[in-house]
């Protein structure tokens, strides 16, 4: 979960979280915005529009992948919630907290990861993510 424990506002490592929509087609998406509060709980930003949110409103069943250099892939399960909608920093976003039930390392033994999914703010970007980052992390 260390990979999870990020400080500073940064959003790397990415994930992409899968969510089931109505049909019980599974849908991804990737998110930079997850963040552990400890081992047990993750927390994320995603905009109230997202279909990912949707589906967690009618299905709380939620599965992690991070796949970040040097040698973390993981799969993180667990069942999410939404904490707070609309959001009080920025009102087009809800919070999710995620209650993680089960952990597997999906790591090859043999190989070394390079590259992840890296994401970054940028322009005008940056001062709301650093809001966004803040308020993301209290509770800790």
């Amino acid at each position: 979960m260390q990979a999870f424990r990020k400080t500073g506002g940064v959003l790397n490592p990415s994930s992409v979280i899968a969510t089931t929509d109505e049909d019980g087609s599974p849908r991804t998406a990737p998110f930079g915005s997850l963040h552990a509060l400890s081992e047990s709980k993750l927390r994320a930003v995603i905009h109230r529009y997202h279909d990912t949110l949707k589906n967690i409103h009618r299905d709380g069943r939620v599965m992690i992948s991070l796949i970040s250099p040097p040698d973390i892939a993981v799969s993180v399960k667990g069942v999410a919630r939404v904490a707070e909608e609309p959001w009080s920093v920025d009102p087009r976003y809800a919070i999710v907290e995620i209650d993680i039930t089960e952990v597997k390392n999906d790591m090859p033994m043999q190989i070394g990861i390079e590259t992840g999914i890296s994401i970054s703010a940028t322009g005008p970007f940056q001062e709301w993510w650093a809001a966004c980052w803040e308020k993301l992390s209290e509770d800790e």
